[in-house]
């Protein structure tokens, strides 16, 4: 129980300066407060297995396939093959795959194992990026609309509840504008930039990394079309039989 209250407290959203971690948390709390104690619950490509924390209720089981040698990977309770999960049919009751379909090279036949080994009314909870800087190269190959979502997801057999975007036009910008910083501010500059620079960095960093995406945050409400998105939210489930 207390290790139970503690991952609770932790389960909070991120600052609303980190537009792409806040709207994960944010979509992750959601779930979990949806979600009834003691489910079975599948982290396929957990990674970091920082998801672990929202849900506290569940027994989750953190799985990958640790393919990037540059990323820093949490307790993993299974390393494998999401084109070939080692378990049998019907054997979860919800799965989370946040930030991972774009690191796919196959992901309707990722997607198809995922439908296999939940249970009829198991529900899929999918995190995949629009707009998004390549990374974890050259493990990178997609990016994705609403409508390539929704082909993939029911392709794989799941019937769509809902495909949000996670923030529209000013999140995207104001999350441009935080990465800006990467490149006024190259880390690999000769010492002697750095030097000159080093007055000009912390004002730098507390502008475009604070006072600028939590502006956007705020102004994203003038944006009613969602086109642009860092990420879609998606909710699915496999029908039952």
């Amino acid at each position: 129980m207390a290790s139970e209250s503690r991952l609770q407290k932790e389960a909070t959203p991120a600052s609303k300066t980190r537009l792409i971690r806040y709207a994960i948390d944010r979509f992750l709390l959601q779930v979990s407060q949806s979600m009834a104690p003691g489910t079975f619950l599948l982290d396929s490509g957990a990674g970091s297995c920082k998801h672990r924390k929202f849900f506290p209720q569940a027994h989750i089981l953190s799985f990958d396939n640790r393919q990037s040698r540059r990323r820093r990977y949490g307790e993993i309770d299974l390393v494998g093959d999401l084109y070939a999960i080692p378990f049998r049919e019907d054997t979860f009751d919800a799965a989370l795959n946040i930030e991972v379909l774009e690191h796919l090279r196959e992901p309707k036949r990722a997607l198809g194992e995922i439908y296999r080994v939940l249970r009829p009314g198991g529900k899929l909870f999918l995190v995949a990026p629009q707009g998004c800087q390549e990374h974890q190269v050259p493990h990178d190959y997609f990016r994705y609309t609403s409508f390539g979502l929704r082909y993939l997801l029911e392709g794989a057999g799941f019937k769509v509840v809902t495909i949000d975007p996670m923030g529209g036009y000013f999140w995207y910008l104001g999350h441009l504008i935080s990465e800006s910083y990467r490149y006024f501010f190259p880390h690999d500059r000769k010492t002697i930039w750095k030097v000159l620079d080093s007055p000009f960095r912390p004002p730098a960093q507390f502008f475009l990394r604070k006072i600028c995406p939590f502006v956007c945050f705020y102004l994203d409400r003038l944006d009613t079309q969602r086109t642009y998105t860092l990420n879609y939210a998606c909710v699915c489930v496999k029908a039952s039989r």
